[in-house]
């Protein structure tokens, strides 16, 4: 059996690269599908090469390679003289066959997903493959042969017409389905039209593919199905439509108008290799096509590479604008420094001079000078506070900020900033006391006159918000994560939950600030938190909302 099968009695022309021969030059049908595929595959190598990482890229240089072999198997069918390869790869085409099916969602799903499948979904795809390993060698996959008529002619079984087309059908149907959710779901127009397009490209593709071999296989006229190879073109053409239109694979323009000229020059090949009336309608109409979208495609290459050209421009105007900004930021944080640094010399004389006439150091005084003075000093207080954080904003921002550490205890501190503030509680009739819950004894290594800093800032921002109640001020820990946190929980306004992040910024306060306080500067938060995160700890703020108090908590690490 063999020796027929290895003797050539029809007396076809050798294929000595299995590709071509002789037997079907006259029908150059069977060549013609290698050209859109092997522009697809060139196309998924530049964009392989140009990202490798790249889920998509990946996908498409898999789906696009399993496609070129399929075709290459399936010409040398058609070419060889040697019965015995014919069934080879009659045989084995299958499985190439389904593959292509898997390839394609594998493509879909890293298009819109840049993600691999699921495990399931992976598990599902390969477990079409189990009856063609298990039967594919079988007469399930082709029932006989007929060579004795000079005539290529297999006879299909049931694991190609009842198995494989079913199982493409699924897979194409998964697609669509997939596709459709991801696009409903997808609320960027640009993405949505990416989508759209993708999908009609790789079901065009598919529809084709399969409409072609099912045809051919029910007819017995395998003729026909190359025919449905010619989805592979409207495939590529919008995929580089995709390419250059959305810059999807991060792909280069110029290069992507070389592979649209190169994609005509092979389509029009075509029509000088074989004119045959149906090859060359087929190619002629491609290559009008592929003229007309290119000329489009180039069109809106150049009217985006004008656009660029622009923002880049205005990208180099801004940058200068930006330094300017940056310089002019750097005058204004050293006149502030400078500044504030004239104003605490006076500042101390005024508090200094206050504190002697109530002390009575210049003889005794009446009720009203007495009432008048406790105002001087209680306005120079606050403006000192004020010069204070303006100087640290341009310490901080200037990098000059120093801190001197040392290991102390925060427990101990945060309770001594509740005795300093209970005289100024009382006077505004606010309750203010202090609670401690530790495990630990408090030890932190920090900048202890920062961190106090830090304490009043926060209490005092406290004092301001809460109109009426209680503040408290709460010191804890936590040996699993080696913190200590003080909390400083107050009883006043409150804030909304979006406003919890920006009041840490620069003059940032919450909308409803004023109501209650018109003297705060914004830059007391800002200050604690910029000293709190420079010394290995934290500031947040947590509230319930707008009339329900809030929480301010310095967190620092413990020294365990």
């Amino acid at each position: 059996m063999m020796d027929i099968f290895m003797t050539n009695p029809c007396g076809w022309s050798p294929a000595p690269y299995l590709l071509f021969s002789e037997n079907i030059w006259g029908n150059f049908i069977y060549y013609s599908h290698l050209f859109p595929s092997l522009a697809g595959l060139l196309i998924a190598i530049f964009v392989f090469l140009h990202n490798p990482r790249g889920r998509a890229n990946q996908a498409l240089l898999f789906m696009t390679s399993v496609f070129t072999l399929w075709c290459l198997t399936d010409l040398i069918l058609w070419a060889s003289e040697r019965a015995d390869l014919i069934m080879f790869f009659w045989s084995i085409l299958i499985h190439i066959d389904l593959l292509i099916y898997v390839a394609a969602f594998f493509f879909v799903h890293a298009f819109i997903k840049d993600s691999r499948p699921k495990w399931w979904e992976e598990l599902i795809l390969f477990s079409f493959f189990i009856p063609l390993v298990l039967f594919a060698h079988t007469p399930l996959n082709l029932t006989a042969f007929d060579y004795t008529n000079c005539w290529r002619e297999a006879l299909e079984g049931p694991l190609w017409q009842y198995y494989v087309y079913n199982a493409e059908l699924i897979i194409a149907l998964w697609i669509v389905v997939f596709s459709f959710l991801q696009w409903k779901k997808e609320s960027n127009q640009t993405k949505k039209k990416e989508i759209a397009v993708m999908t009609i490209g790789i079901i065009a593709f598919l529809t084709l593919f399969s409409l072609g071999n099912i045809t051919g296989s029910i007819e017995t006229d395998w003729e026909i199905g190359q025919y449905g190879l010619f989805g592979m073109p409207v495939f590529v053409a919008l995929l580089t439509y995709l390419i250059v239109r959305y810059q999807m694979f991060n792909v280069k323009i110029i290069a992507t108008e070389a592979l649209v000229a190169g994609m005509g020059v092979l389509i029009l090949s075509l029509m000088f290799v074989q004119k045959l009336e149906n090859v060359f309608v087929i190619a002629f109409v491609t290559l009008i096509l592929t003229i007309v979208l290119g000329i489009l495609l180039i069109r809106t290459v150049r009217k985006e590479v004008q656009q660029r050209k622009e923002i880049e421009n205005l990208a180099e105007r801004l940058k200068k604008a930006n330094n300017r900004l940056r310089e002019l930021d750097q005058m204004k944080s050293e006149f502030v420094s400078i500044a504030s640094h004239q104003l605490r010399s006076p500042l101390t004389s005024i508090r200094g001079y206050a504190s002697m006439l109530l002390e009575g150091s210049y003889g005794k005084l009446s009720q009203k000078a007495t009432d008048a003075i406790n105002r001087i000093a209680d306005s120079s207080t606050y403006m000192a506070s004020s010069v204070e954080d303006y100087l640290n904003v341009s310490r901080i921002e200037a990098g000059n900020m120093k801190y001197e550490m040392m290991d102390f205890n925060l427990r101990n501190e945060a309770e001594h900033v509740a005795d300093d503030k209970r005289q100024e509680a009382m006077k505004k009739g606010l309750l203010i006391t202090f609670k401690s819950d530790m495990d630990t004894h408090g030890i932190v290594n920090a900048d202890v006159g920062k961190t106090r800093q830090i304490l009043h800032n926060l209490t005092n921002n406290a004092l301001k918000y809460t109109p009426r109640g209680t503040v408290t001020i709460f010191a804890h820990d936590n040996k699993k994560t080696k913190q200590i946190h003080i909390d400083i929980i107050d009883s006043g306004i409150g804030m909304k939950q979006e406003e919890l992040e920006d009041i840490f910024g620069k003059f940032e306060r919450a909308h409803n600030a004023n109501q209650t306080n018109v003297t705060g500067t914004g830059l007391g938060l800002f200050v604690a938190r910029k000293m709190a995160r420079a010394m290995g700890g934290d500031v947040t703020a947590h509230s319930d909302g707008v009339g329900h108090g809030a929480t301010f908590r310095l967190t620092m690490p413990l020294q365990m």
